[in-house]
């Protein structure tokens, strides 16, 4: 995925860093070998002049809201924002964007210069949540009744994790089919009313399933993912739930 964003972990490097020196800590390092490991680790991008900044300020960032900040992260993290930091890595999305990264890596410099907090204790990781897995096929009803299917079809990166891809089932209702006949249910297809035909789910886990009220119906097995030829969006499952009834709302004054 990249750089998605102005944010500091808006970018795959950065949220790399991050969890690499959160791992170190918890396998028993102290500050100073997590950090020998993380350069370690990352000494390909280090050596990439666009990707060193993005490395050395996640480190610092990182350390510092743990309370471990390093003398030597402190001083290469500083000596980059008063090189400009990262900026020119922004400039191709536009002014404004350049004007957000800013903001942030000031924030950030007002970080590393005042006082740092004492250790904290590090959080245990979470566990996994449940993942919707390729080949299920879940259903949405929207408010006027008419149900929706998606059927997960892959995964992929998005943010800093890894998200289930679903595609549109061209299903007319207005019950749900019974589950033995879903492999004969085709995908919808890219439709000016239907521009999206394949979403990356990002935050996935049952509970916000189920909260966007997305039941499953059946499994069956999927093709290798190809990639769309009308390209991918993210979404969280709640985004797509208000996609589907704004499309359903089409689809009622529209016919």
């Amino acid at each position: 995925m990249g750089t998605w964003g102005t944010g500091l972990y808006a970018d795959d490097t950065a949220c790399d860093v991050r969890d690499a020196f959160r791992d170190a800590l918890r396998a028993g390092a102290d500050a100073q070998e997590a950090e020998a490991r993380v350069l370690d680790a990352f000494a390909e991008e280090l050596a990439d002049p666009d990707e060193r900044a993005v490395v050395r300020l996640a480190l610092a960032d990182t350390q510092s809201r743990l309370g471990r900040l390093t003398p030597s992260a402190r001083r290469e993290a500083l000596a980059l924002l008063d090189a400009g930091g990262d900026l020119e890595r922004h400039r191709e999305a536009g002014a404004a964007e350049v004007r957000r990264r800013a903001a942030v890596l000031r924030r950030l410099r007002t970080r590393l210069e005042g006082p740092q907090p004492e250790p904290r204790p590090l959080p245990a990781r979470r566990p996994t949540p449940a993942r919707a897995v390729p080949g299920s096929v879940y259903a949405y009803r929207a408010r006027s009744g008419q149900p929706y299917l998606l059927r997960v079809v892959g995964l992929a990166d998005v943010g800093c994790s890894t998200g289930p891809v679903v595609r549109f089932l061209d299903h007319p209702g207005p019950d749900l089919p019974d589950p033995a006949a879903l492999a004969q249910i085709p995908e919808r297809r890219h439709h000016p009313r239907w521009k999206r035909t394949e979403v990356v789910i990002r935050d996935d886990a049952r509970a916000e399933r189920d909260q966007a009220g997305l039941v499953l119906v059946g499994e069956h097995p999927v093709p290798p993912l190809t990639p769309s030829p009308n390209g991918r969006t993210a979404s969280t499952w709640a985004e797509l739930r208000t996609y589907l009834e704004t499309r359903d709302d089409l689809a009622r004054t529209t016919g």
